[in-house]
C-alpha cells in the first residue's frame, strides 16, 4: 500500500487502497464481525447489526443526535482517543431506514480509516489532548460526499466503504451471473450496449415487482 501526502494540508498521509482492496476488506471485516457477533453472516446486513459494528470501533455513537437540518452523519476525529459517532435522529422518521445504513456505513469507513491516521499524526507530532483541550480535530460528514473533488480521498473512501459493506462485490458479481444466465445476457455490456439489454431489465424489474 502506497501512501501519499493530503493534498488538503491535513497532517495525515494518504493511504492509497485499490477498489479491490476496499472490497475485500469491507466484505472481510462484516463477515467477521457477524460470525463473532451475530450468528453469521447474511444478506441484507440487518440496521442493528451496522450500529453495533460502529459502536465496537468508536468511543461513542449516538444514534439519535440532534444535528443540524440536512446532516445526516458526523464523526469526530481525535489525535487523542477513538471518534465520536452521531447519526441525525431526523433520518429514522424517513419511510425507509436506507439513509440510516447508508449513514452509519459511511461514518464507520471514517473510523475504520480514517481515525487511526489521526491518532497517528497526533503521535508523530507530539501534539495530545494538552494542546488541543481535548477536542475534535476534524470533522467529517456524510453529505460532503457529494460535492467531494476527486482530491477528497477521505471522503471518497469512505463513500466506497458505505457501499462495500452494503453491496458486497461477490455477492453482486453472483446475483449478475445468475441474472445473465436467466435472461440469456452474455454480460459484460460495454457502457453504450443498446440491444436486448432494455429488454433484459424490463423483464427482470417486472418479475422483481410481481414477486
Amino acid at each position: 500500500m502506497r501512501s501519499y501526502r493530503d493534498p488538503f494540508g491535513r497532517p495525515i498521509r494518504w493511504p492509497f487502497l485499490k477498489t479491490e482492496v476496499l472490497d475485500r476488506r469491507c466484505e472481510g471485516i462484516m463477515r467477521e464481525f457477524m460470525n463473532r457477533r451475530s450468528g453469521g453472516y447474511r444478506l441484507p446486513i440487518p440496521t442493528d447489526e451496522l450500529i453495533r459494528l460502529l459502536e465496537e470501533r468508536a468511543e461513542k455513537v449516538d444514534t439519535y443526535a440532534d444535528l443540524p437540518d440536512g446532516i445526516h452523519g458526523q464523526t469526530l476525529l481525535f489525535y487523542d482517543r477513538r471518534p465520536i459517532v452521531r447519526i441525525a435522529e431526523s433520518i429514522y422518521r424517513t419511510r425507509s431506514d436506507h439513509r440510516v445504513r447508508t449513514t452509519a456505513t459511511h461514518e464507520f469507513g471514517h473510523v475504520w480509516l480514517h481515525a487511526p491516521l489521526w491518532r497517528e499524526a497526533g503521535a508523530r507530532l507530539a501534539t495530545g489532548a494538552g494542546k488541543h483541550g481535548g477536542g475534535a480535530v476534524w470533522t467529517c460528514h456524510r453529505e460532503n460526499i457529494v460535492s467531494a473533488p476527486k482530491t477528497d480521498w477521505v471522503e471518497w473512501q469512505a463513500g466506497w466503504v458505505s457501499g462495500a459493506i452494503l453491496m458486497p462485490a461477490s455477492a453482486l458479481r453472483r446475483w449478475a451471473e445468475e441474472q445473465a444466465l436467466k435472461f440469456g445476457a452474455n454480460p459484460p455490456f460495454a457502457a453504450r450496449t443498446r440491444p436486448n439489454l432494455p429488454r433484459i431489465c424490463q423483464e427482470f424489474f417486472a418479475e422483481t415487482a410481481d414477486g
